[in-house]
């Protein structure tokens, strides 16, 4: 199973929420094209660690982007900040 579908199932499932918050903040900011501070990686547990290098890998080499959609269309989902900061950028563009 590819990184981006076994975040969306940790997700999902509300499970080890610390652990999968810095996994969605680095998904997001690999989306959006924001900075993300690698040593936060580092403070995880292996198995964690292990797949957001995983979903480092597969982002960088163009792989699984159907699953890589999906999993920001949950994370937007369930965050309402960042709609709000997407919709403003958005916004932003057209003027």
């Amino acid at each position: 199973m590819n990184a981006a579908k076994r975040i969306r199932q940790l997700l999902a499932m509300s499970s080890e929420p610390e652990q999968t918050s810095v996994l969605l903040q680095l998904a997001t900011d690999l989306q959006v094209g924001g900075t993300f501070d690698i040593r936060r990686l580092f403070q995880l547990e292996p198995e964690f660690f292990d797949l957001g290098i995983a979903l480092l890998r597969d982002w960088r080499f163009g792989h699984h982007i159907a699953s890589r959609s999906k999993l920001f269309e949950d994370i937007l989902a369930q965050d309402a900040r960042l709609q709000q900061r997407l919709c403003h950028l958005s916004g932003g563009m057209a003027h």
